[in-house]
């Protein structure tokens, strides 16, 4: 963590543990006390995350084609939203508008992990909006009057090479025009232990 902190230091960055590689508490709270924030994938991550500790503003619900109470079930204990489909983009504006900040996690069409299982940003992977969506997220963002604050991608674990950052963060940085009003741009991916 430090290594990442002092790399970054003249960004403003946050840094996000990802809840599911490890949920015990001592764990968590160890995260908080480094300053790292927390990204979860359910319902009982975002009570973990509180009973270690964390705001609810200092942890990002990132779904994955899970249903949508767990999307309510998290903006009612007030985490930030990160959606990665747009049948649940859809959903998200008819019951909130722009009344609920939300994020969107794309997927960017990069190559880059250890092996296939855990490689999440190429174009056959089922995780994130396409980028070649851009369309249509659009549409449903200006159909709902969206407030959109961050963009999302996580191009894979146990990545290698500098190089599939880069490339990832060229897709997401051009795409971030459409959004004017940004807050957070979340460059997810596993760095090679």
């Amino acid at each position: 963590v430090n290594i990442l902190k002092s790399t970054f230091s003249d960004v403003n960055m946050k840094i996000k543990y990802a809840c599911k590689a490890n949920t015990n508490i001592s764990v968590l709270k160890l995260m908080k006390t480094l300053g790292v924030e927390l990204d979860v994938v359910s319902p009982q991550e975002i009570q973990l995350g509180l009973k270690a500790g964390f705001s609810p503003k200092q942890i990002t619900f990132t779904s994955s084609g899970v249903s949508f109470d767990e999307i309510e079930n998290s903006v009612e204990n007030g985490v930030l939203v990160n959606i990665d489909n747009l049948p649940t983009l859809e959903k998200f504006g008819a019951k909130y508008g722009n009344t609920v900040p939300v994020m969107l996690r794309i997927r960017p069409n990069v190559v880059g992990g250890g092996n296939l299982k855990i490689m999440t940003g190429h174009k056959d992977s089922k995780f994130g909006i396409a980028i070649e969506q851009k369309d249509q997220i659009l549409a449903l963002v200006n159909k709902y009057n969206l407030d959109v604050v961050g963009l999302h991608q996580h191009t894979g674990s146990d990545i290698k090479d500098g190089q599939t950052f880069v490339d990832a963060a060229k897709v997401m940085l051009e795409l971030a025009f459409s959004f004017p009003d940004l807050k957070y741009m979340d460059f997810g991916g596993g760095f090679k232990v």
